[in-house]
């Protein structure tokens, strides 16, 4: 496979991801505000667990690793504002009365 065709896989699977992260928060939290801010945080939180385990992924891909430190950047940085993404949609969503 060339190396366009492996960053291209590489690129989908972490959209992957962060799609059913988001979809796995919305189903958690629903309507709830607290519960979608938190999950916000914990996202945010979750974010060096995330970028680590990129590297140790993509370091067989890539042995001389500079190539595996900006994925791991990039990647982090998405799943941050990510992260961030939901609390602001949380401190914004009318939260109902249970």
């Amino acid at each position: 496979m060339s190396d366009w065709g492996v960053l291209f896989l590489l690129f989908l699977i972490m959209m992957i991801i962060l799609a059913l992260t988001n979809i796995l928060v919305m189903k958690i939290s629903g309507k709830n505000k607290k519960k979608r801010i938190w999950s916000g945080i914990i996202c945010i939180l979750i974010t060096p667990v995330v970028f680590f385990l990129t590297g140790l992924s993509v370091s067989p891909l890539d042995p001389y690793g500079f190539g595996t430190g900006v994925l791991m950047i990039i990647y982090g940085a998405f799943f941050a504002l990510n992260g961030v993404g939901i609390v602001v949609t949380g401190l914004f969503l009318e939260s109902e009365n249970r």
